[in-house]
């Protein structure tokens, strides 16, 4: 509520009473001009907040039956036709303000969902983005990473024993598997190949990815054992997981502990990050996920591919800020396998 919907408001109320105050000295029930105290009403449901609005419409209806109590200048045979005519005009008036009531919450309804789809085209768009540059950084960086192989394995002939050899040799492995992965995750969503991933065992996986990708996080995990559970999801399930844990590891001061608590409730499974830090702000609450949001650490890319994935699967992920603490909340519909 602004103060230009205060004003307004005034306005139309200040027309609304002097309407009926006119009407009133000037015949009352008996004046054809009664029907246009319909007009400020109207308008104020149209303008206004519903409040401001109803109270509008509400003044204008008790202005018109105070038109009953003003002297008549009739016969009385003619009063009950005055009054039904009162009454007509007020119930016009509630039906009009009912039906510009629904009218509005239907139109800001529609508004929403269609500020929500073009939200949605926008992210896509940066989605197949961000693909696309992803796309082609893989397939230019294979070429190198071959080279430096071919080259580590002639040092290698030359200096069999050298440890700082070996270290160089494991991470340049470690940069092939990851693309042998990627393009194993993209041939599954090209292919739109869903597995059914048992919730104990995504868990394990995505604490092995963890400690072997970032080693010097220190997690704190609470699980609850869920067997037969399962979850319905790509590839690209586990990466969005371990995104939003190293987002939070690196939003959470140094030599903190980032606790994730895990559990199964309501034909969902859920899983709670809390990290120290920084709180998320309104804006950046609202927006993470949805779209790019720039920052010191980044622009919030693994954050949106997270949130499209787990939308893809029919799960959601938000974040809050809770005593100190910035929560992000994931839930996956699960399926109950018995026997």
């Amino acid at each position: 509520m602004t103060i230009r919907d205060i004003l307004t408001a005034l306005v139309l109320l200040l027309i609304t009473v002097i309407a009926n105050s006119f009407i009133w000295l000037n015949g009352a029930a008996t004046n054809p001009y009664a029907v246009l105290i319909l007009v400020p009403m109207a308008a104020a449901m149209l303008l206004l907040p519903f409040r401001l609005a109803w109270l509008v419409i509400v003044v204008g209806v008790l202005g018109q039956l105070l038109q009953l109590q003003a002297p008549l200048p009739t016969h009385h045979q003619m009063d009950t036709h005055y009054r039904a005519m009162v009454y007509g005009q007020v119930f016009a008036a509630l039906l009009l303000g009912i039906t510009l009531h629904l009218l509005r919450i239907r139109i800001v309804r529609q508004q929403q969902a269609i500020r929500a789809l073009h939200q949605r085209q926008h992210r896509d768009e940066q989605l197949v983005t961000i693909g696309t540059a992803a796309a082609q950084f893989s397939h230019e960086v294979a070429t190198p990473i071959q080279t430096i192989q071919f080259m580590l394995e002639d040092v290698r002939q030359r200096y069999p024993n050298d440890e700082d050899l070996q270290r160089a040799e494991q991470q340049i492995r470690r940069i092939h598997n990851l693309l042998l992965d990627w393009r194993q995750v993209a041939e599954d969503v090209r292919t739109n190949r869903i597995l059914e991933l048992q919730v104990n065992e995504l868990v394990q996986q995505v604490k092995d990815a963890l400690l072997i990708v970032r080693p010097d996080i220190r997690v704190m995990w609470r699980d609850d054992e869920q067997p037969g559970c399962v979850v319905r999801a790509d590839r690209t399930l586990i990466p969005a997981i371990l995104s939003l844990l190293h987002n939070a590891a690196d939003a959470a001061p140094v030599d903190s502990k980032i606790e994730v608590r895990t559990e199964v409730s309501e034909q969902s499974w859920r899983m709670t990050i809390r990290n120290q830090g920084e709180p998320l702000d309104a804006f950046r609450k609202q927006g993470l996920g949805r779209e790019l949001l720039p920052s010191s650490r980044g622009v919030g890319a693994g954050a949106l591919l997270s949130y499209a994935t787990f939308e893809r699967f029919g799960g959601i992920v938000t974040w809050r800020a809770e005593q100190g603490y910035t929560v992000t909340e994931i839930r996956m519909p699960i399926e109950v396998i018995h026997g």
